[in-house]
């Protein structure tokens, strides 16, 4: 399978639900946009039979009127404990 060293940005956001009125809503809503890079990457894994899993990062953030959210980051999840004869990557 290709490797995609150098990704295009997959980030997104995620805010307090201000529209919530039942406990069944969510707390935040958001969205998280694909890199067309990462997109490519995820449809190989599924063809190849494998489990499209991605790793998320977030961040808490305050934006310039005060309002806090969520920045959120997304790549292809590598279990790197079924990797033990490679080096990790950092």
């Amino acid at each position: 399978m290709a490797e995609y060293q150098n990704r295009d940005i997959t980030q997104g956001a995620l805010f307090i639900n201000n529209r919530k009125n039942s406990q069944s809503h969510p707390d935040f809503r958001g969205e998280l946009t694909l890199s067309k890079a990462l997109l490519k990457e995820l449809v190989e894994k599924a063809k190849a039979g494998e489990e499209p899993k991605m790793s998320l990062s977030v961040w808490k953030k305050k934006s310039k009127a005060g309002n806090e959210f969520m920045s959120v980051a997304a790549q292809v999840y590598v279990d790197y404990k079924k990797q033990s004869s490679e080096e990790v990557p950092f």
